[in-house]
């Protein structure tokens, strides 16, 4: 596991970059209505794709791994909500999503501080929960 850093580092910061890209077509107005769909989708995809990254975390667990399954569920499942939501509340969705995001970089903190992760993999979600969550903030406030 962890094998290849520099791939890893380079697919996760590429992952924010829609979130950037969708996030500014809003607040410039390009395609507006369209561009908040897709950075909605998008988010929840995400979202949905690190919960599950958590299944395989749980399956090398030698303690009990069932709240790191639920709580992967429990993710997943606020974020695919955000999408119902989202046409009758969009700052509730994104909030949601916040959560979200903030959630599943608690649950890597704390395989992490059971020496299931490097250092360099938690300072790489760190950071791109970081980037992430100011592009929700960016698109809640100038929007």
């Amino acid at each position: 596991m962890y094998r290849d850093p520099t791939l890893t580092k380079l697919l996760t910061y590429s992952g924010a970059l829609p979130f950037w890209v969708l996030g500014l077509a809003q607040v410039l107005g390009y395609q507006p209505a369209l561009a908040a769909q897709a950075f909605i989708a998008y988010g929840s995809g995400i979202a949905c794709f690190m919960a599950g990254t958590l299944w395989s975390q749980a399956q090398i667990r030698a303690q009990d791994p069932r709240i790191m399954l639920i709580g992967s569920n429990v993710a997943a499942l606020m974020a695919i909500s955000g999408l119902l939501v989202f046409p009758l509340a969009p700052v509730i969705t994104m909030a949601l999503h916040v959560m979200v995001f903030l959630g599943l970089l608690a649950a890597d903190l704390n395989i992490h501080r059971r020496g299931d992760q490097p250092a360099w993999y938690l300072a790489l979600r760190r950071n791109v929960t970081l980037l992430v969550i100011a592009a929700y903030a960016v698109v809640m406030i100038l929007t």
